[in-house]
């Protein structure tokens, strides 16, 4: 299948560096996307809420997570949103016209996540029009995330 615009959303506010899932759902979108001559369209949701002072702002770690996609060929438009993730990224995914989501799911959930439900499975419902393509971090990649992980964060709803 060929693909005209792909979504990328990914969870950067909860962690001091980009994880390792982020950066594997990065080069998956860049495959993705050089295979169907696919623009890409990023996102990544940000909570209403301050970060630490010493962290660096969302915007400077989005353009970090953003600078090998723009060392491609392709064209590439990356937007940085505030509110729930669940309603920001469907609604991106629709405002761009993406026809494939690339987004990540947790599998360690916490107690909030059950009750709630996760944001990607709200995704599943929301966008029944557009493929999601789920990829779940290895343990070493949920290590690693668990360790990049800032201290006294707010709870969020994690979406890879």
């Amino acid at each position: 299948m060929s693909y005209r615009k792909i979504c990328l959303a990914v969870a950067l506010q909860r962690y001091l560096d980009i994880t390792p899932i982020a950066a594997r759902l990065r080069e998956l979108a860049l495959a993705i996307a050089r295979e169907s001559g696919a623009a890409l369209a990023v996102l990544s949701v940000e909570a209403p809420v301050e970060l630490l002072p010493e962290v660096e702002t969302m915007g400077e770690k989005l353009e970090r997570f953003v600078e090998p996609i723009l060392q491609s060929d392709l064209e590439v438009h990356s937007e940085l949103r505030e509110g729930r993730p669940s309603r920001e990224i469907a609604a991106f995914v629709r405002e761009v016209g993406g026809d494939l989501l690339l987004v990540g799911s947790h599998s360690k959930r916490s107690a909030i996540d059950v009750g709630v439900g996760s944001t990607a499975s709200a995704l599943l419902r929301e966008l029944d029009e557009v493929p999601v393509l789920m990829v779940r971090p290895t343990a070493d990649e949920q290590d690693r995330a668990e360790e990049l992980k800032i201290p006294r964060y707010p709870m969020v709803f994690p979406y890879g």
